[in-house]
């Protein structure tokens, strides 16, 4: 039996920079790496020891649905964890990614990590977010794992200087009496934080964890397409749609891929007790 700790969704960037002297007085800096994604942090606590499972994605929400992926899977079955390479995380992988994304976001991508190895990868191309992981080893990431990361694959070159970000975006808390996700949301320019629970309806039938982390990524992702179809009503207020390359197939597929989303929100919300604080975010 394993139990499965609290999640944490980072947005983390990292950039790496070379400084190359020009001159006696002058020096350049040089971008040569940079990382930008999600990170989940899983930690699953067994009878010997806590090993830790990290996503990684492109977008939250994608990175959030193959969360869920991994949890239900732990939940199936928790030898996984032993001998996870064997599973098709590609195809869990596929069935969670949606046609709005096969259509618009064809750079989604998301890979998984179990004590500091890569499992499963959708891009080809993951070799440094394999290496800032294979040091990391489940851990928090820090510039100084970057520094190495970014050595080991560059080449030893003494003159790196790193820049690395991590902000807390949502932090899923399991609870004996409900399951509690806390969000802080950037959107608009603004920053806002928003929480929301669902109750168990009873202690042999509780909410599955991987059902609710699906429910808040729908949630993250309705608010997105919200954000985006406000800005477009702004552009065409302003006369300014023309020069924004924002097609009419976009807009038609944002709405249509928002209905969705909005419906699966509510057949979620009617089949558990669901409260929100301070209140429910308006998607509509």
């Amino acid at each position: 039996m394993v139990e499965i700790g609290t999640l944490t969704l980072f947005r983390e960037k990292s950039v790496v920079h070379q400084f190359a002297e020009l001159d006696e007085e002058s020096a350049r800096d040089v971008p040569v790496l940079t990382l930008r994604s999600n990170r989940i942090t899983i930690p699953v606590k067994t009878k010997m020891s806590t090993i830790m499972a990290i996503v990684r994605g492109q977008n939250i929400p994608g990175t959030m649905r193959m969360a869920a992926v991994v949890v239900e899977e732990i939940r199936r079955d928790p030898n996984i964890l032993q001998d996870a390479s064997e599973f098709d995380w590609d195809a869990q992988w596929r069935r969670k990614v949606s046609k709005f994304d096969i259509d618009y976001n064809p750079e989604n991508w998301a890979s998984l990590h179990i004590g500091g190895d890569q499992i499963f990868s959708s891009r080809e191309e993951n070799a440094a977010i394999a290496q800032v992981e294979a040091l990391a080893a489940g851990e928090d990431v820090s510039d100084s794992i970057v520094s190495e990361a970014a050595g080991n694959i560059l080449g030893a070159l003494e003159d790196l200087a790193v820049e690395h970000d991590s902000q807390t975006a949502f932090v899923f808390t399991p609870f004996p009496q409900y399951l509690r996700a806390a969000i802080l949301e950037r959107r608009d320019r603004k920053t806002g934080s928003y929480a929301v629970s669902a109750y168990h309806p009873a202690p042999n039938r509780p909410v599955r964890l991987s059902h609710f982390i699906g429910f808040c990524a729908d949630m993250t992702e309705a608010l997105t397409h919200k954000s985006f179809l406000d800005r477009v009503q702004e552009l065409i207020a302003s006369n300014a749609i023309g020069n924004a390359g924002i097609t009419p197939a976009l807009v038609q597929a944002t709405r249509q891929r928002r209905r969705d989303l909005i419906q699966q929100i509510e057949n979620f919300e009617g089949a558990n007790k669901i409260v929100y604080r301070p209140e429910r975010p308006n998607i509509a």
